[in-house]
């Protein structure tokens, strides 16, 4: 396996013999085979363990054994604690994504630090096979079924040209000891489901599976490597710039081989998924003025071209208002304050631009701000709190207008989401004796004809 792993390096030019390798050894059979095989190369390596704090003492024993094997054979040792559950709860994230995104964060910072050229993880064969199969069940592009490539960036997985077997077998003839993780055979995570259920199945029907994958992926790498340049000259020919954003036009795209395809390898990257792709793909002859959105772009569908803007990202924006203020400027529009005793006024204006507020239940001075995460009010006419965000989906208001939208504040408290909503707490009552008038003048009238 040795001179096997040397050949494999060499051909697959994952690193040169005399760089400085941060090997990554989580104490399981995979990392120390490798960890073994890097001792009687000659190597140059240190070690890094990331102990996740997700098994108690078990993780704890799992760093002892890490750091002994190292210091046993004078090998440079790195070790963190992450609080993983913690952080997979703060960032909305599984506990698997949680630790990939932790290992791999400390593992750049080890090799800027240290000057390691390369970071080294025990990937094996398998894994590559668990993979390919973990991206078909949940729905992958071309690039999805490569699997994990042995060189990605200063990322290097030099025992892909071996499998789970062929490693027992290597530890057990070298008499090597390692730890076993005892949440590798929980089926709770797709990972293990598919290696305890459905690879056995697969390998009787093929018994050399691991070889047949490792075939298809070398393929399907160089299918993707030809799909991409063929992309890139659509991408050059089709997508215009244009002085305010891009531009695809129709006829363009449904001249092409795959239309649908095409379109979405051009869009993928403006942030829209695959279903509103196919979407603006279907309804490509409706009438102009669709309009489509992504975290930071809007797709509006014109007569004969579909044209892409950038949404603008806006700073926040505050201004302070006084009894004496008579108008506030907003980035879309202006609003104008009145103050009205109760005795001379003349009705309410039923419109979405005006409100009206009891003068008496207010903090001066008062705040127009934009949105802010997290803002709650209690709308007029309704029961209850409300989060904004959620009155934002209720009223389908388009993602790069919202942050436009002005608030009218009393001490933190929403009094008006201006030309939208009043909060129930500030209505005029019997007993009002003066009036706060405000009126919004927007510059845009109707927020969801913008183009």
């Amino acid at each position: 396996m040795l001179h096997e792993l040397r050949q494999f390096i060499s051909e697959k030019q994952l690193f040169s013999p005399n760089d400085k390798i941060l090997l990554t050894v989580s104490g399981g059979i995979d990392s120390v085979v490798l960890f073994d095989l890097f001792l009687k190369a000659g190597y140059s390596f240190a070690v890094a363990h990331c102990n996740f704090s997700l098994r108690g003492k078990e993780s704890d024993e799992d760093e002892e054994f890490v750091a002994r094997l190292a210091q046993q054979n004078s090998v440079s040792f790195h070790v963190k604690r992450f609080d993983t559950s913690s952080f997979a709860s703060t960032n909305s994230l599984s506990i698997q994504m949680a630790a990939r995104q932790l290992r791999y964060a400390w593992f750049e910072e080890l090799a800027k630090e240290y000057g390691y050229a390369r970071i080294a993880t025990a990937h094996q064969l398998n894994d590559i096979v668990e993979t390919m199969l973990i991206n078909l069940t949940r729905g992958t592009g071309i690039a999805g079924l490569h699997g994990i490539l042995e060189k990605n960036g200063n990322i290097v997985r030099p025992l892909l040209f071996t499998a789970r077997n062929e490693i027992r077998t290597y530890a057990e003839k070298n008499a090597l000891s390692w730890r076993e993780d005892s949440s590798n055979v929980e089926e709770k995570y797709a990972r293990n489901l598919i290696r305890h259920q459905i690879i056995p199945v697969l390998k009787n029907l093929n018994p050399k599976l691991e070889e047949v994958f490792r075939y298809s992926a070398e393929r399907f790498k160089g299918t993707e490597t030809v799909y991409k340049y063929h992309i890139e000259e659509y991408r050059s020919r089709i997508l215009q710039k244009t002085s305010d954003g891009f531009a695809i036009k129709l006829e363009d795209i449904d001249q092409t081989p795959d239309p649908l395809c095409i379109l979405s390898e051009l869009l993928l990257p403006f942030g829209f998924n695959y279903s509103t792709i196919q979407t603006i793909y279907t309804k490509r002859f409706q009438p102009s003025g669709a309009q489509y959105y992504s975290p930071n772009y809007s797709l509006i569908k014109d007569r004969s071209q579909w044209n892409i803007f950038p949404i603008e990202q806006l700073s926040h924006f505050e201004s302070v208002v006084y009894p004496s203020t008579a108008v506030v400027e907003t980035p879309n529009g202006k609003i104008s304050f009145q103050l009205i005793e109760s005795e001379h006024f003349k009705g309410f204006e039923r419109s979405p631009n005006v409100a009206y507020f009891d003068y008496a239940s207010l903090d001066w001075p008062l705040v127009v701000r934009n949105w802010l995460e997290g803002d709650k009010f209690h709308p007029f006419g309704m029961q209850g709190i409300k989060k904004v965000s959620d009155f934002f989906i209720d009223l389908k208001i388009p993602a790069n207008q919202k942050n436009k939208i002005p608030f009218l504040i009393n001490k933190e408290d929403i009094l008006w989401i201006v030309g939208y909503r009043t909060s129930e707490r500030y209505k005029i009552t019997e007993k009002t004796e003066k009036i706060l008038v405000c009126t919004y003048m927007p510059l845009i009238l109707d927020p969801e004809n913008i183009n």
